[in-house]
């Protein structure tokens, strides 16, 4: 399965290393995130996290089960660095790979236009069932 680099069209801002089997999966997985039709990719050549130092051992036993303040531990990713292959496209020591725009998708409205911001913040109101 392919591994990608997307970033942001205009700032060239990374939004993130994401796995696919096909565009229109990696598209699915950066609409989680952002607006896709701002985005564009990169395929990376084969590479990946690697942990050039010291590791923890996976599974990672989170140890809620057994604690009463269910505090998860941190990922171990301080450690970690990314291949050398990837890290030539990160910095950009291979200027011939071509970045790939998502297709836009029909009848979606543009990014050009403005959303409208909510004028208050949210409100609950009770309900109560009328006396019958």
């Amino acid at each position: 399965m392919p591994a990608y680099l997307v970033r942001s069209i205009d700032s060239h801002e990374i939004v993130g290393l994401l796995f696919a089997d096909h565009p229109k999966s990696l598209a699915r997985s950066v609409q989680e995130w952002t607006e896709r039709d701002d985005c564009e990719y990169v395929e990376l050549p084969a590479g990946g996290l690697v942990w050039a130092g010291s590791a923890v051992r996976v599974p990672m036993s989170p140890g809620i089960e057994r604690s009463t303040d269910w505090t998860i531990p941190e990922l171990p990713f301080a450690s970690a660095t990314l291949s050398e292959t990837w890290l030539d496209v990160l910095y950009g020591y291979k200027p011939q790979l071509r970045w790939t725009k998502f297709r836009v998708r029909k009848g979606v409205p543009s990014a050009a236009a403005e959303l409208p911001q909510p004028m208050h913040s949210a409100q609950v109101i009770p309900l109560r069932r009328p006396h019958a």
